[in-house]
């Protein structure tokens, strides 16, 4: 019995030195730290139980899955990059990172994708990304959708490239600088497959600086993603108006927070070369890498996940020369494994040619800025000129912004110098203040800046007769002063059609037209108290030259407009002459006069109190017309009478003036007697 006991041991000894010569073995072989492959599944958020043999067997499946791989597996090396695995644990997506098969170095770019089902026996089963049955079994994996670039639905899968070919790119980043390509053509990281065929991914290990590869304006951006977080990912999207039909540059995996401020503004004009963002790894990446690539209008679409995407049009470098295209005078970057399968040349290294462009210039002649627009039709003139020499003026476009975007009205100007017509009831522009600007596109798509932006403000009918609702703003006289803290209200009625007032907006803008913006003061939706809306004049300078309007909308979205361009900002209080005209024969009273001024918001009232023999002051007078002068007051012996006179302006300014009179009898506290009056 002992002997067999310890022959059992024995064999339990051997059985278990095997199990770890096998464990050291698989960890060589499969290349992957153990703690790397642990993490990923604890990424799923599902506590694993099936221990370390089930999480080998699946290394071990997609070893064995690509070591048999045939055709563009065999172009690198790979290793398991993250792993994330469903809820119950039957199936799992696997992230694999590319090596290059010369340097060994990490090709930085998007992960290929292996998926791992369970059998009923708890085998791992691997399918590879090119496999026929891939996509219907990666439809079905619960985390899909954070695994690839691309949306999954049925109505982006059957967009279709354009077949045309998109010229004038330049590789993006500075003029000089050679980076890595690591995927173009072969490109399959995207859902569908084919959306990618014409993206390329730039990488040289650093989270280097990016350039517009070519002029645009920002149409789309984000960069609140933390660096390298793989489930949020950064972007910024350029139009380009300059190609028919539109493109859009779309530049993935950029850095948290790198965005120029100026450019976080839709609209935003960039030139090439100008500066966008910084590289990095947020999102499906497998390393710090730009993924860039132009897709058309008729394929642009917003993913769900926040980014823009498309099908990736045929582009061409004019600094790259390979793959060399003679109509658009630019070649086509691509790897040498790539040009093996889709012909052509390949290398792997590129220097940019990217130095920075200047925008074209240009000017609107007409029309003049703060203008009331009471007539439908209006009239815009201008020219445009280019500054870097070849680069011609392509097109001109007139631009407004009525709510915080910019948006073109009218057609594409072709004609330099240009004279159009706008018809504003036929335009998107509702009642009230906006900015119409001039922009201009030069045949490099490099767009100018906001040219010459006129300040306007729409007031036209563009129903029924009198259909708008009634505004006005409350003035105080002929003249709207405004408080230094305060107030600024309006009365409104509705139109010919009797329709509820909804709310009454009202805007400011300063005195000097070229330089200030419309400031937003407010909407009033009660008006139970009047229609009002705060603001504050502290800071500013005087001057009767300030702009308030008033838009009141009924319920069925008519619009009714009131504009005064004379609104005064007054922080100099009034002036003020005050005098006490005690005559011998006038024994029972006293006479007061004065007078006063304001040179900017004009007096409004006075006020007039009196203190009786250093008693409490009582106040005579709380409200005394400014067409007023004099005052009577009642007097007896034996007082000494303090009297002070306020004056106020509109602006709620004031300066005060007192005098005293001492009447007879009276006796001062040393004794001392001074007939009639006091001075100040």
């Amino acid at each position: 019995m002992k002997g067999f006991a310890v022959d059992n041991a024995l064999k339990f000894g051997i059985v278990l030195l095997i199990i770890l010569c096998l464990f050291l073995l698989v960890i060589t072989f499969v290349e992957l730290p153990v703690a790397l492959f642990l993490s990923g599944f604890a990424e799923s958020g599902e506590e694993q139980t099936a221990g370390v043999s089930s999480e080998l067997d699946l290394l071990v499946a997609v070893e064995a899955a690509l070591a048999s791989a045939s055709g563009r597996w065999m172009a690198f090396d790979y290793q398991v990059h993250h792993i994330q695995v469903q809820d119950d644990g039957g199936m799992a997506i696997v992230w694999l990172a590319a090596y290059d098969q010369g340097t060994g170095k990490l090709m930085a770019r998007e992960p290929e994708l292996a998926l791992a089902k369970r059998d009923a026996k708890g085998s791992w089963n691997i399918i590879l990304e090119d496999d026929e049955a891939f996509h219907d079994a990666f439809m079905a994996y619960q985390h899909l959708e954070a695994s690839v670039h691309g949306d999954l639905d049925e109505k982006h899968r059957a967009v279709q490239k354009s077949g045309r070919v998109f010229g004038g790119y330049y590789l993006p980043w500075a003029e000089g600088l050679t980076k890595r390509l690591t995927w173009s053509v072969g490109h399959t990281s995207c859902n569908p497959i084919y959306y990618c065929t014409h993206a390329f991914d730039f990488a040289d290990g650093t989270m280097f600086p990016l350039l517009a590869a070519k002029g645009g304006t920002v149409y789309h951006w984000r960069d609140s993603c933390k660096n390298n977080d793989s489930s949020c990912m950064n972007s910024i999207t350029l139009e380009d108006r300059s190609t028919t039909p539109w493109t859009y540059q779309i530049y993935l995996h950029i850095a948290h927070n790198s965005i120029p401020e100026d450019l976080k503004e839709v609209g935003a004009p960039v030139l090439k070369g100008q500066y966008i963002a910084d590289v990095d790894n947020t999102g499906p990446s497998t390393g710090h890498h730009v993924h860039f690539m132009v897709v058309s209008e008729e394929t642009v679409y917003k993913s769900w996940r926040g980014y823009i995407f498309g099908v990736a049009e045929d582009i061409t470098f004019r600094d790259v020369s390979i793959n060399w295209d003679e109509e658009t005078q630019g070649g086509r970057p691509r790897l040498e494994y790539e040009a093996d399968s889709y012909g052509g040349e390949g290398q792997t290294k590129y220097i940019s040619g990217n130095v920075p462009a200047f925008s074209p210039t240009g000017s609107l002649t007409e029309p003049a800025t703060k203008l009331l627009l009471t007539d439908s039709l209006l009239t815009v003139s201008g020219w445009g000129e280019e500054v870097e020499e070849g680069a011609e003026i392509l097109k001109l476009e007139m631009i407004v912004n009525y709510d915080g975007a910019w948006v073109q009205i009218g057609e594409d100007i072709t004609d330099n110098p240009f004279t159009a017509e706008v018809d504003l009831c036929e335009v998107e522009i509702p009642n009230g203040p906006f900015t119409l600007a001039l922009r201009i596109w030069d045949v490099e798509g490099n767009p100018s800046g906001l040219l010459t932006p006129r300040k306007l403000i729409k007031d036209i009918d563009c129903g029924n007769t009198g259909a708008n609702p009634w505004v006005k703003i409350t003035k105080s006289g002929d003249s709207l002063a405004l408080p230094q803290s305060g107030f600024i209200s309006a009365d409104a009625a509705s139109g010919s059609t009797d329709s509820d007032i909804e709310a009454v907006e009202f805007w400011f803008h300063g005195r000097h037209w070229d330089q200030d913006n419309w400031v937003y003061l407010g909407k009033d939706t009660d008006g139970t108290n009047g229609w009002q809306a705060g603001i504050d004049t502290v800071g500013m300078n005087e001057g009767s030259d300030y702009t308030i309007v008033a838009v009141a909308t009924d319920s069925l979205g008519n619009k009714g407009v009131d504009v005064d361009f004379n609104a005064i900002v007054d922080k100099t209080p009034p002036w003020l002459n005050f005098y006490l005209l005690p005559l011998s024969h006038w024994e029972d009273h006293v006479l007061l006069t004065w007078k006063g001024g304001d040179n900017l918001s004009g007096l409004d009232y006075y006020t007039l109190s009196v203190r009786v023999n250093k008693g409490q002051v009582q106040l005579l007078e709380s409200y005394i017309n400014t067409d007023i002068n004099i005052y009577q007051y009642e007097i007896e012996k034996e007082q000494l009478l303090e009297f002070e006179l306020t004056a106020y302006d509109k602006s709620g300014n004031s300066i005060s003036r007192q005098r005293a009179i001492a009447t007879e009898g009276y006796e001062f506290e040393y004794r001392i007697s001074i007939p009639l009056f006091l001075s100040d």
